[in-house]
């Protein structure tokens, strides 16, 4: 079933240089071109089509809360919803299908997030519904990544490499 599947799930605090930390210590490992940079997208920018066609999405938290807000900009399809009811002011994905599809429309992205679960417990319901939905849907995508990593500070020792041999 994860054959193909090599996402990278990169994580860590806001503004703590993940998104360097890939292309200076991961993407010219591999031998990518130092120009990729410029083919990120962000997922507080971009439609629901392009993140899910990206083989290089940032602001991942960004690209879930505005599913939540239903913003009309994103153009998300009815199936992401599937019969989800609203909830503290949100209407909740499928989290399954959500990830099921970001997997198959390109299994080798790399995919960077802000870590928004820690701190004070917001006051908002809906902040509180946003940080629950983005952490198990990251939960998920980690389970089934490649290779998930923490960034601070810039640095990013490894926290998971997924071992598909031993499964």
């Amino acid at each position: 079933m994860w054959e193909d599947e090599k996402m990278i799930l990169i994580t860590g605090g806001r503004a703590q240089g993940k998104r360097a930390f890939w292309e200076k210590n991961i993407a010219s490992g591999e031998g990518e071109s130092s120009e990729i940079s410029g083919l990120w997208i962000r997922g507080g920018q971009t439609s629901f089509d392009e993140c899910l066609d990206s083989p290089y999405v940032c602001e991942f938290h960004l690209f879930i809360r505005r599913l939540l807000l239903e913003e009309p900009s994103l153009n998300a399809p009815d199936w992401v919803y599937g019969t989800m009811e609203k909830r503290n002011g949100c209407r909740l994905p499928d989290r399954e299908a959500l990830t099921e599809r970001l997997f198959k429309a390109c299994p080798g992205r790399v995919l960077v997030t802000d870590e928004i679960g820690l701190g004070i417990v917001p006051l908002d319901p809906f902040e509180r519904e946003y940080r629950e939905e983005t952490g198990r849907i990251c939960c998920l995508l980690a389970a089934r990544s490649e290779q998930v990593w923490r960034v601070a500070c810039g640095l990013g020792p490894v926290s998971y490499t997924h071992l598909r041999a031993h499964e």
